[in-house]
């Protein structure tokens, strides 16, 4: 059985960083030796109860956050921040490391390097037609014993589009766009760690997502790692991460079984509560397996009690259809507020919260 919480305590699951003040340690200080970056990988999902990363105040805020080449666009700066945290677990892990907002790459040599070639010797992207580099997003992290910086990741967001010999608009393939990825990423990772020595990185290519599309965020293609002492990328490593809408052409096509559990799913409850409610879906792909779906039901609903009735028969439709192993998240909302969450982990108690006003 799921718990149905009395306040806004359930309202976390929302998938924010957790900035908490953590007090200064007064123990003595070792000397550590700098970790050498794992092989990182994205996680199937982050769960709510994640030893999310604690942080040392006062707050600074982030050099490049925000910051794009061109209009046109759109990046999921949310679903970006938390991959590259997940990602940072795998070198930095929680109990041993602060978490900061990027400082080492200054604003003025991001958008130096976001520039055209033509425009800044510096820029890193091509003269005509579409940008290649969208976005530069550092994240730091600091040792708690010695309260300094002891690692960086940097995110760089790509677009794949781009103007051939022939100025027709064409699309990079997944290969080719982490070559492309890779090669600013040599120039960038050059620049930061002359000016970081010792400081070991992760770089993270992210494929922006479609500007048509607003529901579909952008996904991680892959990897890299750069060790204290280098000065390159020693190892990259391809990921296999994909987000699809439901009910689409594609997920049936690519995914059938995902498919017709999500139908049947939305067929179950569009039945007993007719046209009041209008259901879709995104999930998350990794490896060619569902691991997260995030179902959004927007209902015409006045009652509270008709709310609640609605949440518990999706929470069970959910619980009968969709395998157990997928994270679920179902958000039910009106035209203008939110009505009710109800959270299924892949692993853990599921919970449900009904919102009062």
């Amino acid at each position: 059985m799921w718990k149905i919480t009395k306040g806004f305590i359930a309202a976390g699951m929302v998938l924010t960083l957790s900035f908490v003040a953590t007090a200064c340690s007064y123990l003595p200080v070792f000397t550590k030796k700098a970790p050498e970056p794992a092989t990182p990988s994205v996680s199937p999902v982050i769960e709510v109860s994640e030893d999310y990363y604690g942080s040392m105040p006062p707050y600074k805020e982030n050099q490049t956050r925000g910051m794009l080449s061109g209009s046109g666009y759109r990046i999921d700066f949310s679903r970006l921040e938390l991959g590259l945290m997940e990602i940072a677990q795998e070198t930095f892990p929680t109990p041993d490391y602060y978490f900061q907002e990027g400082q080492q790459i200054k604003r003025e040599q991001a958008e130096a390097w976001l520039a055209r070639t033509k425009d800044n010797p510096a820029g890193l992207n091509p003269n005509k037609g579409p940008n290649l580099l969208v976005n530069i997003l550092e994240h730091d992290y600091l040792d708690k014993d010695q309260q300094k910086l002891a690692g960086m990741v940097v995110g760089l967001s790509l677009s794949p589009d781009y103007q051939d010999g022939t100025e027709q608009e064409k699309q990079y393939t997944a290969e080719q766009l982490v070559a492309k990825g890779e090669q600013l990423a040599a120039r960038i990772v050059q620049t930061v760690k002359a000016q970081n020595p010792g400081i070991p990185m992760v770089i993270a290519l992210y494929q922006v997502p479609d500007e048509n599309s607003t529901l579909i965020p952008g996904h991680f293609l892959a990897t890299g790692t750069v060790g204290a002492e280098e000065s390159s990328v020693s190892k990259w490593q391809m990921l296999d991460e994909q987000y699809y809408l439901f009910p689409s052409e594609e997920v049936e096509k690519d995914y059938p079984q995902a498919y017709l559990q999500y139908d049947k799913l939305m067929r179950q409850t569009q039945s007993y509560f007719g046209e009041y409610v209008g259901i879709t879906g995104v999930g998350r792909f990794m490896n060619g397996k569902l691991t997260e779906l995030t179902i959004t039901a927007n209902a015409e609903y006045d009652s509270r009690t008709e709310v609640l009735q609605f949440t518990q028969f999706a929470a069970n439709g959910i619980n009968q259809l969709i395998d157990k192993d997928v994270h679920v998240n179902l958000y039910v909302q009106s035209i203008n507020r939110p009505l009710a969450i109800y959270v299924r982990p892949a692993n853990g108690e599921p919970y449900m919260h009904i919102y009062r006003n």
